[in-house]
């Protein structure tokens, strides 16, 4: 009986060892960088046109309007650098 007794103990010690969510996260045991975005990322600076002109706008530099005018600007050259073509009605081999 004792033994039952004991067997039970061991086992329900090792069930929540197992089970025991780590105190440390693993990025902090193995010295990695966190994927989280910190102080640092934000010294970072964009690397499109659209982003730059997005901080310029955050920064205060420039104008909604002035923002909304360079971004219609920018699709109307991808537009034509880069132009769509919308399947003819009745074709369905793009898709549902």
């Amino acid at each position: 009986m004792l033994a039952l007794l004991l067997f039970t103990a061991v086992l329900l010690v090792s069930v929540i060892v197992a089970v025991w969510p780590d105190t440390e996260p693993a990025q902090e045991a193995s010295g990695a960088e966190p994927d989280r975005p910190g102080p640092d990322s934000a010294a970072q600076p964009p690397t499109t046109l659209e982003g730059a002109m997005a901080a310029q706008l955050l920064h205060g530099e420039i104008t909604v309007q002035r923002y909304r005018h360079t971004l219609e600007l920018l699709a109307a050259r991808d537009d034509e650098e880069y132009p769509l073509a919308a399947p003819e009605k009745g074709d369905f081999s793009a898709g549902p």
